[in-house]
């Protein structure tokens, strides 16, 4: 039997290594000469930075460092002191392959950290974190996308993907030299500081992308140590970057990650001897990962009507990147206070991650985790450090099969109303929105052996059909054409909504 089989690699987003490595973090520290001695400690944080990633035979070396941060009360237990330390780590991972145009994210998260005094120049620290590394690349599957000769009849499915077809880094840093403002008195000793990249704007050309952003710069400083008065300020900065990408076309999908590697901040004084300016050095990394988007007709099954077929099928999966969106959300969520309540607020802080998301009922869903800091005075006007975990639940009028998401907190506000503190928070939220095609597909077509069909002595059948049976189903039975069933027979719709009688023409 003579008929022409046509194949095609279909392009699918393989996942190539997804990992990570859990690290222990055990020292301690001397606090250094410039600060005063612990009274209590507030609260420790630990923050694993990604500085970079290199690729050595099959390992792939990520290097790091874990920034430890302890707020405390001095020894006059009036103001908030922080030291800062860091420690370097390289985790290795066992990579086999890296594929066809890899993307490579890695990314870092704690787990818990635990601080204490041991004197009161010494602190004692013990955490962990756990770093990832997800490498991504351009797969295939061939499969048969036509056929046709020997009375073959195919039933076909359209398929879209999008699969990585280039990536790049850039790492840039970021000076500016930043005014307290008016009605802010001098700045004494820097308390806390937190930097917050958005993307505001992505532009994609031939070869190079075009991005654009604002940094949030939040600081907690010291005015008067010894009487312990603290101010806030805030500050934006723009920033715009070219980076280069080999083979980029203005018609892709793109994904950009921001990462702060570092955060230098320090008091500097004005032309009149004032320490009212903030020196600010902030070294970021943007990550482009570069989609393709492409559609094709598969097949799905086949028949002949003159001799039997065997049909070689397997499963194929690809999804479609529809869209990448960035919104921001509001959550609003209230802090108890002691019951002794507070006399005042000296900061409030938070950090969110997404937790999950899910698509269902035509409605995407982001189920996040905030995690709520507060610097207070009590009635006595001793500083305290309160936190509170929080839950809350993003969604969207959004039809899709499977969304990943990121965000930041890029705004907080806050008032004391009875006995808590109510919170509105702004979040920028980062949406890689996905469509779903699972089918399967047919990968081999062949005759069996010296088998026809016997030829038909008729030129019509008559066939009984139940509700809900298909007419290609009924053709493939009948060695007939589908078409000509539909034809014949006046339907306009392949699946019958009711029982009815059929006359089959025959091939």
């Amino acid at each position: 039997m003579d008929f022409k089989v046509m194949n095609k690699a279909i392009s699918t987003n393989e996942t190539l290594f997804d990992d990570f490595d859990e690290r222990p973090v055990d020292c301690d520290f001397v606090l250094p000469d410039y600060c005063p001695d612990i009274a209590a400690v507030l609260k420790c944080t630990l923050k694993p930075v990604i500085q970079s990633k290199q690729l050595s035979g099959d390992r792939m070396l990520v290097d790091g460092q874990a920034n430890i941060r302890v707020m405390y009360l001095d020894e006059a237990r009036k103001c908030v002191r922080c030291c800062e330390f860091s420690q370097p780590f390289t985790s290795t991972f066992a990579v086999k392959s890296m594929g066809l145009n890899p993307c490579v994210r890695a990314t870092a998260k704690t787990d818990y950290v635990n601080c204490r005094a041991t004197s009161p120049r010494r602190l004692d620290v013990h955490g962990a974190f756990t770093d990832k590394l997800k490498i991504t690349a351009e797969g295939g599957r061939e499969v048969v996308c036509d056929a046709t000769g020997g009375g073959l009849y195919t039933r076909n499915q359209p398929v879209s993907y999008s699969v990585p077809a280039a990536s790049a880094e850039k790492t840039f840093t970021i000076s500016e030299v930043l005014d307290l403002g008016s009605g802010k008195p001098p700045a004494e000793a820097l308390i806390r500081g937190e930097a917050v990249p958005c993307l505001t704007d992505c532009k994609l050309l031939a070869n190079k992308a075009i991005i654009k952003g604002d940094i949030l710069l939040k600081n907690l400083y010291a005015s008067d140590v010894s009487a312990g008065t603290m101010e806030q300020v805030r500050h934006e900065i723009p920033f715009s970057q070219i980076i280069d990408v080999d083979g980029l076309s203005d018609d892709w999908q793109c994904q950009v990650f921001l990462d702060v590697v570092s955060s230098d901040v320090h008091i500097s004084v004005n032309q009149n001897g004032e320490s009212c300016l903030l020196a600010v050095s902030i070294k970021l990394t943007a990550q482009l990962q570069c989609y393709r988007t492409g559609s094709s007709e598969v097949v799905i099954d086949a028949y002949s009507a003159r001799c039997p077929l065997k049909l070689e099928t397997g499963r194929l999966e690809t999804q479609h990147l529809m869209h990448v969106r960035r919104e921001t959300n509001v959550v609003k969520e209230a802090f108890e206070l002691p019951p002794d309540g507070v006399s005042d607020i000296v900061d409030v802080w938070c950090e969110a991650s997404p937790v999950g998301q899910r698509c269902e009922d035509g409605k995407a869903f982001v189920d996040g985790r905030l995690l709520i800091s507060m610097l207070a005075r009590d009635p006595g006007g001793a500083v305290a450090y309160y936190e509170r975990p929080a839950d809350f639940t993003l969604d969207y009028d959004e039809r899709c099969d499977s969304m990943t998401a990121d965000m930041a907190v890029t705004q907080v506000e806050y008032a004391i109303v009875g006995g808590k503190v109510e919170l509105r928070l702004e979040l920028e939220v980062v949406r890689c929105c996905y469509a779903g095609n699972t089918c399967q597909a047919v990968t081999a077509i062949t005759a069996e052996d010296n088998a026809e069909f016997p030829p038909e002595r008729a030129a019509l059948k008559i066939y009984f059909a139940g509700g809900g049976e298909s007419i290609w189903e009924i053709a493939k039975n009948c060695h007939t054409s589908m078409n000509a069933v539909m034809e014949e027979n006046n339907l306009s719709s392949e699946i019958l909504p009711e029982d009815t009688m059929l006359l089959v023409p025959l091939c």
